[in-house]
């Protein structure tokens, strides 16, 4: 005796278990969207702190060693690390880089760079070697006393001197959420400031 079976076989999902689907993707994602936020909150928050503690040391060298110390930031690589020169070094004024930049035409670029660097090197007693920003961290300019605009591209610094002062800069950061925070280094005690927010250089240079 034969017997003929019949298979039904499902066509697809109904309305309802799409609707089922769709509800459970939205709360999973209104769940993970705050929390990767929150982390890249930290991340930049991580990063300021960790750039405050190397200049604090960097203060500390230069009053201890009697030299010149500096941080250097590098814009495109999104390091950063402390160097160390002679005891006696100036700060820029507008006539000093106007008087440099002639200085400049008159020599190649490439003797120029050579001359600018020459005096300073890393200080392995604070960073032993280039110190990256946390992933998805990034600087977004770095503004010093003399800049009507921050600095974007190339390498910049804050200096610290044996008497006590300090290079007044404002170290702008920013993640990959669209946080923002400004790290703002003192002209006394070498202190930093600690903003979670843009910083403008008219609060700070007053320009």
């Amino acid at each position: 005796m034969n017997f003929t079976g019949h298979v039904k076989h499902s066509k697809g999902f109904s309305l309802i278990e799409v609707l089922v689907v769709l509800g459970i993707i939205v709360l999973m994602m209104t769940v993970a969207l705050p929390t990767v936020s929150s982390y890249f909150q930290v991340s930049i928050n991580s990063a300021a702190r960790d750039l405050a503690s190397r200049i604090k040391e960097a203060y500390n060298s230069a009053l201890i060693t009697g030299r010149v110390y500096r941080m250097a930031y590098d814009l495109k690589e999104n390091t950063y690390w402390v160097e160390s020169g002679p005891p006696q070094v100036l700060l820029n004024t507008k006539s000093s880089l106007e008087k440099a930049e002639r200085k400049k035409k008159l020599q190649s670029s490439f003797n120029a760079a050579q001359d600018t660097h020459s005096e300073f090197a890393m200080d392995k007693s604070i960073t032993r070697k280039k110190v990256s920003l946390p992933r998805g961290v990034t600087y977004e300019g770095i503004l010093g006393p003399l800049n009507v605009e921050p600095l974007t591209t190339g390498t910049a610094y804050s200096h610290f001197f044996p008497s006590g002062l300090s290079e007044q800069t404002v170290i702008y950061l920013k993640d990959s959420s669209k946080h923002q925070a400004s790290l703002v280094i003192t002209a006394l005690l070498g202190t930093t400031d600690l903003y979670n927010r843009r910083v403008e250089g008219n609060e700070i240079f007053g320009h």
